[in-house]
């Protein structure tokens, strides 16, 4: 009888993880226009040119070059922007070519940029001009660069949201990372995001739900916890239970944003509330 109960909870923890996971990921990210990527290398090939993506990168003295094969007429869409820490004078130049030959030259002035702020990254940029036509099928390249030694950008192609689980996920992690390194921002205003704070009441959620499902099938398959044990040191687990949380929780925010650290201080967040009840009763 046990065992049938334990298969049953089991197969109820199974559910509800797998329910949160695909809800989590599939998180609607529709107002986040662009895939995030951070550039890495001098060359980079843009595979499906017409889904949103937002290249991050740090120039030096060599420029970027973005290369777009297509045997196929597609939408190409260029639009250049930089961190609004990088000040009035923002030295950029985007060069587009098709096929060796120049197609068009983005080289803003002083007064072509605009203040453009991202709610779902909570970042604020200089927003540049965009490049828009119905391409011939071809090979382009599009050159970033810049007659400073070093400056910082976002290149914007593509305009078709499309966002799968693995992309949303990417999305929510790398948005810390680009807040500290690149916007030279505190990872932790990103929780005034919607994406932000979605995220953790989600993994607090499961982790809540995950606790209480294991100390199901604790009782189920006979595995006692003393109960006088934990009544007598229930106030002691429940001050330490919140510090922790708190702890561990505002650690996380400050720093990675690693869901396993959010999934960690939801379990403290968990013996908290279940010593509270003990106290209770």
């Amino acid at each position: 009888m046990k065992l049938r109960k334990l298969d049953k909870v089991k197969k109820k923890l199974r559910v509800v993880i797998l329910f949160f996971f695909l809800t989590l990921i599939s998180w609607p990210l529709a107002a986040l226009a662009h895939q995030p990527r951070i550039v890495e290398t001098e060359k980079i090939n843009i595979t499906k040119p017409e889904v949103s993506k937002a290249y991050y990168g740090k120039l030096s003295e060599k420029p970027h070059t973005y290369t777009i094969s297509t045997s196929s007429a597609i939408d190409l869409y260029v639009n250049v922007l930089v961190p609004f820490i990088e000040g009035p004078r923002k030295n950029v130049v985007v060069k587009i070519f098709k096929d060796g030959q120049p197609l068009e030259s983005l080289n803003p002035g002083e007064n072509d940029w605009k203040k453009f702020f991202e709610p779902f990254g909570q970042s604020m940029y200089w927003q540049g001009p965009e490049f828009k036509i119905r391409a011939e099928a071809g090979k382009y390249k599009i050159i970033v660069q810049s007659r400073e030694k070093r400056i910082r950008y976002v290149l914007a192609t593509g305009e078709i949201e499309a966002f799968d689980g693995t992309e949303s996920l990417n999305a929510i992690l790398l948005i810390p990372k680009l807040k500290k390194n690149f916007f030279e921002e505190p990872p932790i205003s990103f929780i005034f995001s919607p994406l932000g704070w979605g995220y953790i009441l989600l993994l607090q959620i499961l982790a809540i739900l995950v606790g209480w499902i294991i100390s199901k099938v604790l009782k189920i398959s006979g595995i006692k916890v003393q109960k006088e044990y934990f009544q007598k040191f229930s106030r002691s687990i429940m001050v330490w239970g919140l510090v922790f949380w708190i702890g561990l929780l505002v650690w996380a925010v400050r720093t990675s944003w690693h869901p396993v650290l959010i999934l960690i201080s939801g379990l403290a967040l968990f013996l908290a509330i279940i010593s509270w009840r003990e106290r209770k009763t």
